[in-house]
């Protein structure tokens, strides 16, 4: 398989999971969608609000432009150690914390406002994916790093959160 063929199956495979993201989602009652899970958790409001940040800012990453950087040196210290573990077992490490800058704030939009803004971002993210004329990006974190890896983190990150929808007397 080519590369531009593995990218295409890497953003189909997204593009499913987003899909049932979103209609999870959209399955989480109204009087559920700011209660948190547990004390210290997120809301299922906040959570649709992460990944809508996440989305918004990876789609910069596409583009070269980055909120955040960590110093070049370190960078492929983070990519063997935190990116090809969560890559190789296709989910994220227990007790990983989300940067600052994709923590929602304490009290989520309504449902129909961040739902439409999480399908939008994720929707723009896999067409800037696919129109990238590089197979490779310069990760402001991970360092070189290859489209269809980006795209494939994206994906995991997305199922990762599916599961934090539910009140935790339903999980």
């Amino acid at each position: 398989m080519n590369t531009a063929n593995d990218l295409l199956t890497t953003i189909h495979a997204h593009q499913q999971e987003v899909a049932k993201f979103l209609s999870a989602a959209r399955s989480v009652s109204g009087s559920q969608w700011t209660q948190a899970r547990a004390p210290g958790k997120w809301s299922p409001g906040q959570v649709v609000e992460h990944l809508a940040l996440a989305y918004e800012t990876n789609r910069g990453i596409l583009h070269g432009r980055a909120p955040m950087t960590a110093p070049r040196w370190i960078r492929p210290l983070i990519r063997t150690f935190g990116l090809k573990p969560v890559l190789r077992r296709g989910r994220f490490i227990p007790g990983s914390k989300s940067p600052k800058i994709f923590r929602p704030g304490p009290v989520p939009a309504p449902p129909s406002e961040l739902l439409q803004r999480l399908q939008a971002a994720a929707a723009s993210f896999e067409a800037d994916a696919a129109a990238l004329k590089s197979e490779t990006l310069d990760h402001p974190f991970f360092g070189r790093l290859g489209l269809s890896d980006f795209v494939r983190l994206q994906e995991i990150h997305t199922r990762h959160h599916r599961g934090q929808l539910s009140p935790a007397s339903d999980s």
